[in-house]
């Protein structure tokens, strides 16, 4: 009875010591629970850019179909980002508020491209 016993509860520590690295192997294997959770969140990501991406290739693709398309976009495209005017157009450029302020606050110097007469001294 004796020997019974032990050997009960050896089968019964067998099983329950497979039963625990089974669980542990699960949860922390190679394609256990935890692999999956994290595989899942780049799922998300990736699928969260993808769809970023998605919106931009359609607008791109807008933009491309207006540009061959559309002359009156192609003409403002073309003022805006290769700076063209049309023959006899004046193009006006202001300076901008950022740049003013620097300028009030700088020190001013002469421009060195200025030619100088030999007999001049230089502004003090």
């Amino acid at each position: 009875m004796l020997q019974s016993r032990s050997t009960q509860l050896r089968v019964v520590y067998i099983i329950s010591s497979l039963l625990v690295a089974l669980v542990l192997f699960t949860a922390f294997g190679e394609r256990g629970v935890f692999h999956l959770w994290r595989l899942w969140g780049e799922k998300k990501q990736l699928e969260d850019k993808n769809f970023l991406l998605q919106k931009e290739n359609e607008s791109l693709r807008e933009r491309a179909y207006r540009i061959r398309h559309d002359d009156l976009y192609l003409e403002k495209i073309a003022r805006e980002e290769l700076g063209l005017v049309r023959p006899g157009e004046m193009v006006y450029r202001f300076a901008a508020p950022d740049s003013r302020r620097n300028k009030n606050s700088a020190v001013s110097e002469p421009p060195s491209e200025l030619p100088r007469s030999s007999g001049q001294k230089p502004p003090p």
